[in-house]
């Protein structure tokens, strides 16, 4: 595939006009300031609790902590840096996938080819992109370490592995889904690491900073007002309750869930309906992740199902979450350009996830077409499309692979060999 494509490589040298673009960017990503996170990070330097010092700071405390340059500097040194920041780790992100999805495949492309798979890349990663970098999110951090997780996996560099892994779990909950495919992939050491890791760093700002007169850590409040409401479903008055009611910004499953059992009136029975289908889906992934054991090098493959996974059992899932589907988009592309059998079809499937993930752009369709189709779920359909296009790879290439299987020869070819013998 792409073999007769037009030659990208002769505009090389204009290569420039796009990092003029993203230096252009930079007076749109100011447009709101950095604000939130130096405040969370002078909550920790006065020693107060979050909640009443920072209430909408919902995210790990070793985040606040690590935030604690920021404070200190003025807002406009504070932007400039972390957008070049945000910038810089994407880029090494976007090489580091290109890098890893190559190396799955086993394949070299052409310069021209290669070209071709990053302008595709971009292009289907564009809106994931700019979503992280307009909210000032910090997902493309743990995004990045879950990338040097998946790396250390490959490359059998366990501590890289635990290190990558332990980092996105500490900055972020959802990552702990790692945890338990490591026992599934049998890496003991690596999940000894993670857990060592994982507890070091998230207690890391209680080494140096007390949340006033609580008897708590601010790990353990953070569990505490945070994270067990979300897990239980708690109704607390000091909780935020960011995760509930049919929020239009929320495109996790939970929000899905939430809307049928509205449209159907079902609501009484919604955490029945919920658990359910959280059971299912969680048996789905796991079918996935045991059939790409065949696998000879699965990690890549591994890592799409459980981002994607992250994403749909995630209480909360907002548009500048979805930055981790950069890997299983373009493990999906490099896939197709590699293959000619079902290209069309399976083309036709992934154009379709990226419309989907793409329905919200208010400056394009406006913002009540936009508020419509973020209310019916299309990110989240469009996500679980993307799911089961990777499905399909690990079940091909696993047939592919497989020692025992048989192939038979349709009868013209059957017919030739005869002939040949």
């Amino acid at each position: 595939m792409l073999s007769d494509a037009p030659d990208l490589t002769r505009f090389r040298k204009w290569s420039f006009l796009f990092w003029i673009g993203v230096g252009l960017y930079y007076f749109r990503f100011i447009k709101n300031g950095l604000i939130l996170y130096p405040v969370a990070a002078n909550c920790l330097l006065s020693g107060q609790p979050f909640i009443p010092c920072a209430p909408t700071f919902t995210y790990p405390p070793l985040f606040a902590f690590l935030m604690i340059p920021f404070a200190p500097l003025p807002i406009g040194l504070r932007n400039l840096l972390w957008y070049i920041l945000s910038i810089s780790i994407l880029y090494c992100s976007f090489r580091l996938c290109e890098s890893l999805i190559l190396k799955t495949f086993e394949v070299k492309f052409s310069p021209n080819q290669l070209y071709w798979f990053r302008l595709l890349s971009l292009a289907v990663g564009l809106k994931l992109i700019l979503a992280v970098l307009e909210n000032q999110a910090y997902d493309y951090l743990v995004f990045f370490f879950i990338l040097l997780g998946l790396y250390g996996l490959m490359e059998k560099k366990d501590f890289s592995a635990a290190f990558g892994i332990a980092m996105a779990a500490a900055l972020k909950v959802t990552p702990l889904l790692f945890f338990p495919y490591l026992l599934l992939r049998r890496k003991w050491k690596v999940f000894a690491w993670c857990v060592l890791i994982y507890l070091f760093v998230s207690f890391l700002p209680d080494l140096f900073f007390s949340a006033g007169e609580t008897q708590t850590s601010y790990f353990g409040k953070w569990v505490q007002d945070i994270v067990r409401p979300a897990l239980s479903q708690q109704e607390t008055a000091s909780t935020p309750h960011f995760w509930a009611g049919e929020n239009p910004l929320n495109q996790s499953l939970r929000s899905l869930v939430y809307r049928v059992v509205v449209a159907f009136n079902l609501t009484a029975d919604f955490k029945k309906i919920l658990y359910a289908v959280y059971a299912l889906f969680l048996f789905s992934l796991s079918l996935v992740l045991l059939k790409a054991s065949r696998l000879k090098n699965p990690y890549i493959l591994d890592g799409s199902v459980l981002l994607i996974g992250m994403l749909m059992l995630s209480p909360m899932s907002s548009k500048s979450h979805f930055i981790v589907l950069i890997l299983p988009y373009m493990t999906v592309l490099a896939y197709l350009l590699t293959q000619q059998n079902q290209s069309r079809v399976l083309g036709a499937l992934l154009a379709l996830s990226f419309i989907l993930n793409s329905l919200t752009s208010k400056d394009l369709i406006g913002r009540t077409v936009a508020n419509f189709f973020l209310l019916i779920g299309c990110i989240t359909l469009g996500t679980l499309l993307l799911l089961i296009l990777i499905s399909f790879i690990v079940v091909e290439m696993a047939w592919r692979h497989d020692p025992n299987r048989i192939v038979t020869l349709p009868p013209s070819s059957a017919a030739r060999a005869d002939r040949v013998l």
